[in-house]
């Protein structure tokens, strides 16, 4: 209770003339409205936090993005302003990346990133006298989502996972397979050739960490998006405070110390499929990222007291963006199923 009050009194003295405000923000005209950013001290680092919402009153939606390191909050801005009118929608930027404040000293395992997104959970309960909130975990952050509800069941309405990071290694796996598959179609030597010399297996992944997996990422780019799927643009060129300059180096800082932890089927979550809390997870049908075999796999074994598998016909990676209206009817929905209050 002590550390919760703390982080309270840290927020009101950034607020408001001091207050790191995102670009283009405004004063709430209503008087229970919410438009605010600042930093949030979260286990020894200021943390951004972005959050809008047309009134107090409504339910919480936390956004844990992915990457790891790769801020999701200028797609948020640009796809997702809507969310405000049904939810306190709050985006977050993790450690050590987008508007976060880094700190090199600190090792960086998943479990911290658990903790980090807890204490942003219980920063958001106690400022707006929420019993529990909703969580949307996608790709990177669906994994720490994941672990996130099974360890803190009681302080979440409702688990949305997009892009749901099952087992890396097994994902990578199936990735290759359909990118071989188009290469061959398209008579594309020199993809298969490049990922002839990218050593990947079940038992060891990639074996040359992640460096051959930013290899991978680059050989098999173009076969990983679909004409069925909108193109996004490129979040480094949205808003200028977050400048293209400030984005590959916490990629860069941070996913070597994490890629063992995910390497070599070490993160698989197919022994971790019991849930306390109702379990949602958003699906692309043309996501070749986290491929939807192996979620849908892990669906199939999940047991939960209420869970649903929606799939976003039109999307790819990330449902939010790409068809993100459907994406706030299905969470509209979701928030007048599960109590909250």
């Amino acid at each position: 209770m002590r550390y919760l009050l703390s982080l309270l009194l840290c927020c009101v003295a950034l607020a408001p003339g001091q207050e790191a405000r995102a670009q283009g923000a405004t004063r709430p005209a209503h008087p229970l409205a919410v438009d605010t950013a600042f930093l949030l001290p979260v286990n020894g680092v200021k943390q951004y936090l972005e959050i809008k919402g047309a009134s107090k009153t409504k339910p919480v939606l936390l956004f844990i993005h992915g990457g790891p390191a790769w801020p999701a909050t200028p797609m948020n801005r640009k796809y997702n302003h809507d969310l405000a009118n049904d939810f306190i929608f709050v985006s977050w930027d993790q450690r050590n990346c987008g508007k976060s404040q880094t700190d090199t000293t600190v090792t960086l395992t998943p479990d911290l990133y658990i903790e980090d997104a807890h204490q942003v959970t219980r920063f958001l309960q106690q400022t707006f006298h929420q019993r529990k909130i909703f969580v949307v975990g996608h790709s990177w952050g669906s994994f720490v989502g994941v672990g996130l509800v099974q360890r803190y069941p009681q302080d979440y309405a409702a688990y949305i996972g997009m892009g749901q990071l099952v087992d890396f290694g097994q994902s990578a796996l199936l990735t290759r397979t359909h990118v071989r598959q188009q290469a061959a179609l398209r008579h594309d030597t020199a993809t298969l050739h490049a990922l002839a010399r990218i050593p990947l297996s079940e038992a060891k992944g990639f074996s040359g960490g992640a460096k051959d997996l930013f290899a991978f990422l680059a050989v098999t780019g173009k076969y990983t998006s679909s004409p069925e799927v909108p193109d996004l643009p490129d979040p480094e060129q949205l808003y200028q405070d977050y400048p293209a300059r400030n984005w590959m180096a916490p990629v860069m800082r941070t996913l070597p110390p994490l890629f063992p932890y995910l390497n070599g089927g070490k993160t698989t979550l197919m022994q971790h499929a019991v849930f306390k809390l109702p379990v949602y997870f958003f699906v692309g049908k043309y996501d070749h990222n986290t491929e939807p075999g192996l979620a849908r796999q892990y669906f199939a074994g999940l047991k939960a007291p209420k869970k649903q598998w929606v799939e976003f016909v039109h999307s790819g990676h990330a449902p939010s963006w790409e068809e993100p209206a459907l994406f706030h009817r299905r969470l509209v929905q979701i928030a007048a199923d599960n109590q909250w209050k």
